[in-house]
């Protein structure tokens, strides 16, 4: 987020995520509400109407519903894949070990965890059981990023599901 202005009882910021910049309107009641949130450097999720302003000749959203990165990453992360790296010098006990710890504290969400492993002659993708769905932390993410690499952490998504 790169700016906040407020006109009336309207405020709008703009949303920079470097490939591009959108302004965000919205009303001062839905302001207040989501107030906490929207601070410089944010990373956000906008969920609105998008619309073609003829005035100012660019597109905007008008926004109805504001969330962070991590609650986003909660509500829609379907499924955390752990790559299992080639370098673990014949020691996968104490890898697993490490894993199960890991993932301990963050048990109990929605997200799936799957382990997807390929080596000489032999490749395959587990999927951890239910008691195994996690809620996808930044924290957790990092932790796991120690332990299997940066590169070796993937969060699939889903879209939301309303009902």
């Amino acid at each position: 987020m790169l700016e906040i202005r407020k006109r009336g009882n309207r405020t709008s910021f703009v949303l920079d995520d470097r490939s591009g910049r959108i302004e965000v309107t919205m009303f001062d009641e839905l302001y207040q509400q989501y107030r906490s949130l929207i601070a410089r450097d944010a990373i956000l999720v906008v969920e609105g109407n998008l619309r073609f302003d003829d005035f100012v000749d660019d597109w905007r959203v008008a926004a109805k519903r504001i969330i962070d990165i991590g609650q986003a990453r909660e509500q829609y992360a379907r499924r955390l894949v752990l790559r299992w790296p080639a370098a673990t010098n014949g020691d996968g006990q104490r890898l697993i070990a490490a894993l199960e710890q890991a993932l301990a504290p963050a048990r109990g969400g929605r997200c799936a965890v799957a382990i997807r492993y390929a080596g000489e002659g032999a490749s395959a993708n587990v999927l951890l059981g239910e008691e195994w769905s996690v809620r996808p932390s930044q924290d957790l993410i990092e932790r796991l990023g120690r332990l299997v690499g940066r590169d070796g952490v993937e969060l699939l998504y889903a879209p939301r599901i309303d009902g």
